[in-house]
């Protein structure tokens, strides 16, 4: 018995982990040494490689999916919420920058449940499973939002203000990149049916669904 790893303490060992991440992401400049990240995969593949029922593969999975939920919840979308026009625009871009960073992260230290659990339980990959959750809780909110402020920019564009160009092409981006990372094909068909709905003939050579 003294060589299982109970799942309360596996998990515990998780959560640090990931606190670290979160903080990380927030701006720590403590990064994960190879030390930590290598301790963090052996806890996941020793907690899926365990004899029933100390085999906590399903829990884990379970466990992955509610800490982008949870971390969501808590930060991004509070993050998001009243911001309005370019500050929202900057905010989601942040926040997408971070999710992609986070799903890096914690598909690596859970990689073990891609190698046997997911692909046996027809389950999304971990990277998919960490990107769905941005889709269903933060793109399935703000995404109408989103594009209005993009639109409001190209209006100013072709009434000759200047505007942050780069800002409108990473905000477009994002509706390509978040349906390419969840296989799915809305978003980006939003984005360009919108684009061509609602942008009057001016010089938009420079800005572009990726």
């Amino acid at each position: 018995m003294s060589n299982i790893t109970l799942f309360e303490e596996g998990w515990d060992l998780m959560q640090k982990g990931i606190n670290k991440l979160k903080n990380i992401l927030e701006g720590s400049p403590d990064p994960f040494t190879t030390e930590e990240y290598t301790l963090l995969y052996t806890n996941i593949y020793n907690m899926c490689t365990q004899t029933p029922p100390h085999d906590y593969s399903t829990a884990l999975y379970e466990k992955y999916k509610e800490t982008f939920d949870e971390y969501i919840k808590s930060t991004v979308l509070p993050s998001l919420q009243g911001k309005q026009d370019e500050l929202l625009l900057r905010e989601l871009l942040k926040r997408w920058t971070n999710h992609k960073i986070m799903t890096c992260w914690l598909s690596k230290f859970f990689r073990y449940l891609d190698r046997y659990y997911t692909p046996k339980q027809r389950l999304p990959s971990l990277e998919e499973t960490g990107f769905l959750s941005f889709y269903y809780l933060v793109y399935d909110g703000i995404h109408r939002q989103v594009m209005d402020a993009i639109l409001a920019m190209i209006d100013r564009k072709c009434a000759g203000e200047p505007i942050d160009e780069t800002l409108v092409n990473g905000a477009l981006s994002f509706y390509s990149e978040i349906g390419e990372s969840t296989r799915r094909n809305d978003p980006k068909h939003f984005a360009e049916t919108m684009m061509k709905e609602n942008v009057a003939n001016c010089n938009l050579s420079r800005l572009q669904i990726s």
